[in-house]
């Protein structure tokens, strides 16, 4: 009994220590891929108008409003296009994207490495590898006009669809004047 005692004694403090190591791995994993992904989810929605036509690389996507999966590094280079019956067809570009620094931080601070055979810790900083291709330390610029930010995945695009007030509004005074003219020839 005493055995088991002892032996208790110079098990646990590896036990509390292993415990300690996996619960520090469990909350730093700071790898922007890993905390943000490489995907963000851009949620579109044009301003009055809920049957405009919402096209994201040629593809219709919604209409009036809609959720578009996109990846990060290409957060600088989104072209969307805009239509409605009787509207002209709009298209918005947004061409800016801001640095994703504490993703970065993290994946510096939880440098990764290898130990080969035994051997002695080789850094090697996987974190980075992955990251920097896949563009998770990259995202929309909410100064950029009409983007604003809900969550670290979730990005709004709020589209102001004046094109089709104008021609809506030209139409109605087409439609005034053709009123005014029939008036006049009818007196």
């Amino acid at each position: 009994m005493k055995r088991i005692k002892n032996s208790l004694r110079v098990v646990t403090p590896y036990v509390y220590g292993t415990l300690f190591l996996l619960l520090i791995l469990l909350v730093n994993q700071s790898c922007a891929v890993i905390a943000g992904g490489s995907k963000y989810y851009a949620h579109v929605v044009v301003d009055g108008h809920p049957s405009a036509e919402i096209k994201y690389d040629g593809l219709t996507k919604g209409y009036g409003n809609t959720t578009i999966k996109l990846p990060r590094r290409d957060a600088d280079k989104i072209l969307l296009t805009i239509s409605d019956d009787g509207c002209p067809t709009i298209q918005r570009s947004y061409t800016q994207r801001t640095f994703r620094g504490w993703s970065f931080v993290g994946t510096l601070v939880t440098w990764t490495g290898l130990t080969v055979n035994g051997g002695p810790w080789l850094p090697i900083p996987f974190g980075v590898m992955v990251d920097g291709p896949t563009g998770a330390w990259w995202k929309p610029d909410v100064n950029e006009n009409g983007i604003s930010k809900t969550d670290y995945k979730n990005y709004n695009y709020n589209i102001k669809y004046t094109e089709c007030d104008k021609a809506a509004d030209i139409q109605e005074n087409k439609d005034v004047q053709s009123n005014s003219e029939i008036e006049l020839t009818v007196n």
